[in-house]
């Protein structure tokens, strides 16, 4: 659902806010855009094919998510975005850069993903999100997988 600009601009200051007190990251001195898109456009440009995405984050770019989730009202559709927002804030603080890319990925990942539980746990809800069927295994030879 598409907010205006202010709207959007006040919701991103919030998660910001939130994501401060729940990990000590700083607030950003810029915002990164946020671009709404049909679920189509995205799989198109993250995916081999339909997929399941529903937002993604691309440093320089921002926040790509899908247009039919309702971030203005709808708690669990907040948390996907503050999810993406997390890892705008990783970026910009540079945490993980110093590990091999599969191994920062997944740092970043699980690290966005107890956020964004710890977040909804804050607002009172009892749903959680997971990484689902991703396997932490980096250090192991393509021989070894």
């Amino acid at each position: 659902m598409r907010m205006t600009d202010q709207a959007l601009a006040q919701l991103l200051v919030q998660l910001f806010t939130a994501i401060k007190l729940l990990s000590g990251y700083p607030m950003p001195a810029e915002l990164p855009e946020i671009h709404q898109l049909p679920r189509t456009q995205l799989e198109a440009r993250i995916c081999a094919g339909p997929c399941g995405v529903k937002a993604f984050y691309l440093p320089g770019e921002g926040v790509f998510i899908d247009a039919s989730l309702d971030v203005e009202h709808d708690l669990r559709d907040r948390s996907v975005l503050l999810h993406e927002l997390v890892h705008h804030v990783q970026g910009v603080a540079g945490k993980f850069s110093t590990l091999p890319q599969c191994d920062a990925w997944y740092a970043r990942e699980f690290e966005a993903y107890q956020i964004q539980n710890d977040y909804l746990r804050q607002e009172g809800s009892r749903s959680r999100f997971q990484m689902g069927g991703y396997v932490h295994n980096c250090a192991l030879s393509p021989d070894d997988r």
